[in-house]
C-alpha cells in the first residue's frame, strides 16, 4: 500500500467503515509513514533494538558515534500560557542523554522547518535547569518527507543542515536531517545498479520501499538493518480494526488541517511560482492546480 492507495482508503473507510475487510484483501501491507502507525513500528517499547538500528542507519552513525541505546520520552510537551505544544512522532534520549526528535512530514508545507525548529528549541529549552549551566547536549533531528519540499534539487534527497558561521562549523551539537523518501525512490529508479548509493540509510529506504510495494524483503536484510519480525508488523492482517480505524480518523484531521496557511503567499505569487515548475518539468499542471486549490483553501479559512 503505497502513499496514494492509503490517502484513498482513508476518504473511504471514514465514510465507510465496513470497507475496511475488503483493503484488508486487496493490500498486504499497511502504509508505513502514517503517524500512529509509524510510531508503532519504529517506537516499539518492546523492541528497542529496532529504533537503534533504524536512527544509526538514517543518521548514519557508526563507530563510537553510534547509538547503543534509546529511552522513549514523553512525546508531548504542552505549551505555556500563549505557546503552542508540540507534540512530536517519536522523542527519546539516548545513552549519552542526547535527545532525538523524529518528525515524519506528510504533506508539503512552506512552513515545516519552521516547526520543525520550533520543536526542536522545545526540546533546547526542557533541557536545562534554573540550577544547570548552558551546557546543551547534541541534539539530533531526523525528518522523514513523503513528499518533496525541495523539488528544484532535484538530484538531493538527504539535506543534512547544521549551524555555520562563515560556511564554517560554527555550532556542532545540532544537526538537522531532512529526507525526502519519494525523491529517493525516482534517483534509484534512474540511477544505474552499479552507481546506486548502498550505505545502510539508502539501503533501509529501500526496505521501506519494499513494505509500499509489498516485496518480500530478505530475512538477512530485515535482521542486519531492523529486526526479522518487522515484516510480519507492517503487515496489515496484524493490526485490529479498531487501531486501524482510530488512525483512518487521524488521518483524516491531517488532510483537512490548515497547517501552514498562514504565510503562503498572496495568490498571483503562487501562481508565478507555480507556473515555473511547471516549464522546468518538476510539476504537471494538474499538480499546480491542486496545489493551488489546496493552499487558497488553507489561506482563506486562516483569515476567518
Amino acid at each position: 500500500m503505497n502513499r496514494s492507495d492509503f490517502f484513498a482508503m482513508v476518504k473511504d473507510v471514514h465514510q465507510h467503515p465496513e470497507r475496511l475487510a475488503e483493503y484488508r484483501k486487496t493490500y498486504k501491507n499497511i502504509y508505513p509513514f502514517s503517524d500512529g502507525i509509524f510510531k508503532m513500528l519504529m517506537a516499539n517499547e518492546a523492541k528497542p533494538e529496532r529504533t537503534v538500528k533504524f536512527l544509526n542507519a538514517m543518521l548514519m552513525l557508526s563507530g563510537g558515534n553510534a547509538i547503543k541505546s534509546f529511552t522513549l520520552g514523553v512525546p508531548e510537551n504542552p505549551g505555556v500560557l500563549d505557546d503552542k505544544s508540540a507534540i512530536f512522532d517519536i522523542y527519546g534520549v539516548t545513552q549519552g542523554g542526547s535527545p532525538v526528535l523524529i518528525e515524519v512530514q506528510q504533506t508539503f508545507n512552506t512552513l515545516f522547518v519552521d516547526r520543525l525548529i520550533y520543536y526542536t528549541s522545545r526540546v533546547v529549552s526542557r533541557t536545562v535547569k534554573k540550577s544547570q549551566d548552558y551546557n546543551l547536549p547534541h541534539i539530533y533531528v531526523l525528518s522523514l518527507l513523503t513528499e518533496n519540499q525541495f523539488p528544484l534539487e532535484r538530484d538531493t534527497y538527504l539535506h543534512h543542515a547544521q549551524l555555520v558561521r562563515n560556511r564554517r562549523m560554527f555550532y556542532d551539537k545540532l544537526d538537522v536531517y531532512l529526507v525526502e523518501v519519494e525523491k529517493f525512490f525516482a534517483i534509484d529508479d534512474r540511477t544505474p545498479l552499479e552507481s546506486r548509493e548502498m550505505t545502510d540509510r539508502a539501503e533501509m529506504l529501500r526496505i521501506f520501499r519494499d513494505v509500499l510495494e509489498e516485496k518480500e524483503i530478505p530475512a538477512e536484510k530485515l535482521q542486519r538493518l531492523l529486526d526479522k519480525e518487522f515484516a510480519k508488523d507492517v503487515s496489515l492482517q496484524g493490526f485490529t480494526d479498531e487501531t486501524l480505524l482510530n488512525e483512518v480518523d487521524g488521518m483524516t484531521d491531517m488532510l483537512y488541517e490548515k497547517q501552514g496557511a498562514y504565510l503562503q503567499g498572496k495568490e498571483d505569487d503562487r501562481k508565478e511560482v507555480a507556473k515555473i515548475l511547471i516549464d522546468a518539468g518538476i510539476l504537471t499542471p494538474e499538480k499546480a492546480i491542486f496545489l493551488l486549490h489546496i493552499n487558497k483553501r488553507d489561506l482563506q479559512s486562516s483569515e476567518k
